[in-house]
């Protein structure tokens, strides 16, 4: 099967994503391999593997609903994934400044997969969260981009009906507000 979801060739993988979502369905994949094949699908080239891999996940987790946490225990080993709305170019910049001052080793489990320009009526900067399961990891990023200057404060909306339906596991938004940047970063 490992072969086959990394087979160059699209239809020799859509059978190994098929045969993985068949293999889950029937409690055949251990945590840590459905792990292994989510890091590999996000670190892939093809970036339609990691959609085709959740995709077989939350096909599964409708059959069987171990699959569901295997799932979020499977995103919870992975790097956080952390969407960043911007105000402005100055903001985006200094995210990237920012960035580069992170510890490696906590840099190693952020992954920014994109920016957006975003306005708000927001005075200070806030990580959101969208899952109860994920506060105690929204609580570990904001000191992490607290301890590179940039204040930050967690805005817990798991309470907020349907928004950990609408967030996969593990994934934040940082919203730049109107506050002043650290002066690391030019400001």
């Amino acid at each position: 099967m490992i072969d086959l979801v990394s087979d160059q060739n699209p239809e020799r993988r859509k059978y190994g994503v098929a045969m993985f979502e068949y293999l889950l369905k029937n409690d055949k994949v251990p945590v840590e391999f459905v792990a292994a094949q989510l890091s590999y699908a996000n670190s892939s080239a093809d970036k339609e593997l990691l959609p085709l891999m959740e995709q077989a996940l939350l096909k599964a987790s409708v059959e069987n609903t171990k699959v569901a946490d295997t799932f979020r225990q499977a995103l919870e080993r992975m790097p956080s994934r952390i969407f960043i709305h911007a105000m402005n170019d100055k903001q985006r910049a200094c995210m990237s400044v920012l960035m580069a001052k992170v510890k490696d080793t906590d840099r190693t489990n952020i992954v920014v997969p994109g920016f957006a320009r975003a306005t708000w009526n927001g005075e200070g900067h806030e990580l959101r969260v969208f899952r109860a399961s994920d506060v105690e990891r929204g609580n570990d990023l904001v000191k992490i981009f607290n301890n590179v200057g940039l204040p930050v404060t967690l805005k817990d909306l798991s309470g907020v009906e349907g928004s950990a339906a609408k967030a996969r596991a593990n994934t934040f938004e940082l919203w730049f507000g109107q506050a002043k940047l650290p002066a690391s970063c030019g400001a």
